[in-house]
């Protein structure tokens, strides 16, 4: 089976690269990056990668968030979902995305994502430090054309809740217990809200799951879709 996983925020394919090895031979896996200001147009990215291929569809945050929307866009060849740490409201606040933009218009992008790095998993001095740096290497890489992208994105998304029910495909919500950005309650709602989806809470874990507890998620995500 197609997997098809679109990364996080300022993130590219090291953020799956820890378990994409623990899902061969039952997946292939291939990243796809949104680079469009707009999650619809990040999903019709997505869609066209696909080529027509049966494929499931999972991302981390605003790869969550993008993922879901692909799901909404309901293509024939869509066959499961998998969202992790991507919350289905609007957002609360646009203020933090516009101090977002400003920073990286000012071109203190490195500063923004060393913060984020502190926040954006569990114990980062601990068993966590690996994954933020990593965090930080790809960030650190990252165009600040797509940053700007994404960060509209992200700032300009629609409330889903209410359109969650028409998500037809088997689904996946995988959260850590410390997720820092989006609590575990927000998958929990998700997953209320669907008519096949199952909850998965990561215990020890912030807001990537795919590099602070790899091989956690990729048995999940076997036992789901394998």
């Amino acid at each position: 089976m197609l997997l098809l996983l679109v990364p996080a925020f300022a993130c590219d394919g090291d953020l799956f690269e820890p378990f994409v090895p623990l899902l061969r031979p039952d997946f292939d896996c291939e990243c796809v990056i949104g680079e469009e200001p707009d999650l619809k147009a990040c999903a019709a990215q997505v869609v066209a990668h696909a080529a027509g291929r049966p494929f499931v569809v999972g991302g981390t945050s605003f790869g969550g968030h993008v993922a879901r929307e692909v799901a909404l866009l309901r293509p024939a060849n869509l066959r499961g979902l998998v969202v992790m740490g991507a919350s289905a409201r609007a957002p609360a606040d646009r203020a933090v995305f516009d101090q977002r933009r400003a920073r990286i218009e000012a071109g203190l992008a490195a500063e923004m994502n060393e913060d984020m790095a502190r926040r954006i998993v569990f114990e980062e001095e601990g068993r966590g430090q690996e994954a933020a740096d990593t965090f930080r290497r790809m960030a650190a890489r990252a165009p600040t054309d797509r940053l700007l992208a994404q960060n509209e994105a992200l700032a300009t998304r629609p409330d889903r809740l209410g359109d969650l029910a028409s998500v037809d495909v088997p689904t996946l919500l995988i959260w850590g217990a410390e997720d820092g950005f989006s609590p575990p309650a927000e998958g929990q709602l998700m997953a209320e809200r669907m008519p096949d989806a199952r909850f998965v809470e990561l215990e020890a874990c912030g807001h990537l799951p795919s590099l602070e507890t790899p091989m956690r998620v990729a048995s999940e995500i076997r036992s789901r879709f394998a």
